[in-house]
């Protein structure tokens, strides 16, 4: 009776309803050092960590701050690992971020993010792009620094060949625009 029912409304023009799909929600990344917490601006783990940041910087003679925990991640000199010893940032005059789970400020972080999505998150207008060869198969791609800004802009790492010279201007924005962003260096106070 019910196939009857629903070829009767076919022949009358009626289309058959989809079958429901299971909904999904997207997978929401973590804190790496702190499991229950939401993803962390980079540049508040800069600010919670900002003593260890600046031992990149001493004489041997000086003596670091000493080893600590932060959240479950492991703190050693400006070295940020998991307890497996996965690398999870390193400190300096910013922070060089190398899994999910911290944003730089315009909200990126590693995982899904593309060149695509930095792109429209930067104001507008956007200063030039340029990428130079980060070893064999990475890209390290930033924008000039805006006449008002007293740092340097951010840069991404992704996934990809730029050749022997620079890419800059249409060039650099079409190579960057596709490409899977591997790690972000997010600037605190770099000159």
């Amino acid at each position: 009776m019910h196939r009857l029912f629903v070829l009767a409304l076919l022949a009358c023009g009626a289309t058959a309803a989809a079958p429901k799909q299971p909904t999904s929600k997207p997978e929401r990344t973590r804190n790496p050092c702190f499991e229950a917490s939401p993803p962390i601006a980079a540049a508040d783990l800069w600010k919670a960590l900002e003593k260890y940041s600046w031992s990149v910087y001493q004489s041997a003679e000086e003596k670091p701050p000493p080893p600590t925990m932060y959240g479950s991640c492991k703190v050693d000199r400006n070295k940020v690992t998991t307890t497996a010893g996965t690398l999870v940032a390193e400190l300096g005059c910013g922070v060089r971020v190398l899994v999910p789970g911290i944003r730089d400020s315009l909200g990126i972080e590693l995982g899904t993010a593309t060149g695509k999505d930095v792109l429209e998150r930067r104001p507008k207008p956007t200063t030039p792009l340029t990428c130079l060869a980060n070893g064999h198969d990475q890209a390290r791609c930033h924008f000039d620094r805006a006449e008002n800004a007293d740092t340097d802009s951010d840069w991404y790492v992704v996934a990809g060949q730029v050749g022997d010279e620079p890419l800059t201007g249409d060039a650099a924005t079409k190579f960057f625009s596709d490409k899977r962003l591997v790690e972000l260096d997010v600037s605190i106070w770099c000159h």
